[in-house]
């Protein structure tokens, strides 16, 4: 029996312009493309969409303060955009478009936390346990089986606490859509702390405060670098958790 073939996700159409995919799997995506009217019309509204957020979202960038994490002095800032390619900007968080797939980050049964990074020219999916450098830029995509509020915070090798979204906020922020894995608007620059850093996205119905979830995390930094990479969740009242691991080495 002949069966339909499926579609591009839209993450993945994303992932496309953000030159994030392996070479076989672009020229996959471009072959189906090459056939397929539906994900080209697709496609083309991620380019519109990226197009005007250049236009008129970017330019507003340079107006918003930047920000220090209250838990602590770190050479870490909140970046609206980072760049004016088309390789940095994953506009799910923007707009919710229809996937026909199931979105190729979602794990069945889990909430998701996936990290991309960018370094110079290059933008990447950074893999579980990956070794990031001081002043790469880093995005997060989540997705947290439709529970509206999420709260992002890490610990890292130097005992740092830090809470990356919402970005300088007491409580969780609530997701601009729900229901596909969506990028979180913004960008954090690692500074130079060593060693490992463990990062949670806490996903809830209602909002979770700063103050319900410091005690886990700085009991998790005091037991330091094993601790960090061996902890994956928090003992505090979350619908849903995901969590990430990446190292951190000099560039």
């Amino acid at each position: 029996m002949n069966t339909a073939p499926s579609h591009v996700s839209s993450l993945k159409l994303d992932a496309l312009a953000m030159d994030a995919l392996s070479p076989q799997e672009r020229s996959a995506t471009q072959a189906h493309l090459d056939t397929c009217l539906t994900c080209r019309t697709r496609a083309d509204e991620l380019a519109s969409l990226r197009r005007h957020f250049t236009a008129y979202v970017l330019p507003r960038a340079d107006r918003l303060p930047t920000r220090v994490s209250p838990w602590g002095h770190r050479w870490r800032w909140w970046a609206p955009a980072l760049a004016l390619s088309s390789a940095v900007l994953l506009l799910l968080a923007l707009v919710a478009i229809p996937s026909v797939e199931e979105p190729e980050l979602a794990l069945k049964g889990g909430a998701v936390l996936q990290l991309f990074a960018h370094r110079g020219e290059r933008t990447w999916k950074v893999e579980e346990g990956e070794a990031l450098a001081a002043g790469d830029q880093v995005r997060f995509v989540v997705e947290g089986l439709g529970l509206p509020y999420v709260l992002v915070v890490s610990v890292d090798g130097a005992g740092q606490v830090s809470t990356y979204f919402p970005f300088g906020g007491t409580e969780s922020g609530l997701l601009p859509s729900r229901g596909l894995p969506l990028e979180i608007p913004g960008s954090v620059v690692l500074d130079s702390a060593p060693g490992p850093e463990r990062l949670f996205a806490l996903f809830s119905r209602k909002p979770l405060s700063i103050e319900s979830v410091a005690p886990a995390l700085r009991e998790i930094s005091a037991g330091g670098a094993d601790v960090i990479r061996d902890r994956t969740r928090l003992p505090v009242p979350a619908g849903a958790q995901a969590s990430f691991l990446f190292e951190k080495t000099q560039p």
